[in-house]
């Protein structure tokens, strides 16, 4: 087991690094950067290919907001890389008028084979930092957190088996003791087969069943045991249509459906929630020309007040059209609008959003580079 270097100086001191951690809050607000890739394949690893292929050790955002008054707010962004392309420091800050105020501070330490040691997060509503240790096989094994304070608030405890798969996952509280803990279980093939939720107690609290007993049976819950059943169904074309049944953690039925091409290329996903199986949300993608065309609808749990987003991405998986609808009303809808300009190196330089017809605000790009 490697051994950390529990050092809190971690808080005023930013050095790099690199990680996937799961059980974190390590991401928050590390969110992928529009400037370049298709989202819709995510990465859990802080790797920037973008970063490593054009040398970039910075990026500046700075963003100007446009009030309807005439009056403009502005916030800058930097986000730094080291030479291998993983972000080790984000800071996010107004800075209108002559003060300059930070709202996000973020940043990330690794060890030499660049996994991720420890990681801070600062903003307005919480300050966190977390600390890492792995196994042999570079599989995170424990996070520990700690507050504002520097106070032990809680850890994540992992297991895996032979095969490298979680096998149990236990959380503990602020004082160490045991919240909660799942264990998982799985079918000779290393299909996840069920998973158990233990109490603090070590009482068993939920059951979950992947198993699959009758092709096309319906879910049916169970006294101790939610049942998630998958099958897959291969169509004439090529398609393949991949239907989940199961409840979710307030106890309603839901329904996914994962519809693929003989390449297994996304075309669809839908989501459906109750026992009259109502539509809450759902993406369809299309490509044409080298171009994806992802199309979400999400009713919000209002079909009153749908919401629709048409992004589209071009042969080099860079976005040049973000348009987003909200219904406010029958009669009244909100638009945005995001326009794109790249450089000759096909990084982003500047993104605009307009609402309802008018500009919002405009947010430029600079980088700067390793030699």
């Amino acid at each position: 087991m490697k051994k950390l270097l529990l050092s809190l100086l971690l808080v005023i001191v930013f050095t790099k690094g690199h990680s996937q951690i799961k059980y974190s809050f390590d991401n928050y607000g590390w969110n992928n950067i529009l400037y370049h890739a298709n989202p819709s394949k995510p990465n859990n690893s802080h790797i920037d290919s973008f970063a490593i292929a054009n040398k970039i050790y910075q990026i500046n955002k700075r963003i100007v907001y446009y009030s309807t008054k005439g009056k403009a707010s502005y916030s800058s962004e930097i986000i730094d890389y080291d030479t291998k392309g993983r972000s080790y420091l984000r800071l996010k800050y107004s800075d209108t008028g002559l003060k300059q105020k930070i709202y996000l501070m973020a940043n990330r330490n690794y060890d030499e084979q660049g996994l991720l040691q420890s990681s801070y997060y600062r903003s307005p509503f919480f300050t966190r930092t977390e600390f890492y240790e792995y196994n042999d096989s570079n599989k995170i094994i424990k996070s520990a957190y700690f507050n504002d304070k520097n106070k032990f608030s809680g850890q994540t405890n992992i297991a895996y088996n032979a095969l490298g798969k979680e096998s149990n996952v236990s959380y503990f509280n602020h004082k160490q003791q045991l919240a909660s803990a799942y264990e998982y279980y799985y079918h000779g093939n290393g299909q996840l087969k069920q998973t158990v939720l233990r109490g603090k107690k070590g009482k068993v609290k939920q059951v979950t069943d992947y198993t699959c007993d009758d092709i096309g049976k319906k879910v049916q819950k169970l006294k101790d045991t939610a049942k998630i059943c998958s099958i897959k169904s291969y169509l004439p074309n090529g398609h393949i249509v991949t239907t989940t049944n199961g409840f979710n953690y307030n106890g309603k039925p839901y329904k996914t459906v994962d519809i693929q091409d003989s390449t297994h290329h996304l075309l669809k996903y839908e989501v459906y929630l109750g026992l009259k199986e109502e539509f809450l949300y759902g993406t369809t993608y299309t490509y044409s020309n080298g171009h994806l065309i992802k199309t979400e609808l999400n009713n919000n749990y209002n079909p009153k007040k749908p919401y629709q987003r048409i992004t589209e991405y071009n042969e080099g998986g860079r976005i040049i059209k973000d348009e987003s609808t909200y219904q406010i009303s029958k009669t009244k809808q909100n638009v945005w609008k995001n326009t794109f300009t790249y450089n000759l190196q096909g990084l982003l330089t500047m993104e605009q959003s307009f609402k309802n017809g008018k500009l919002y605000s405009e947010t430029k790009f600079t980088y700067k580079y390793y030699q």
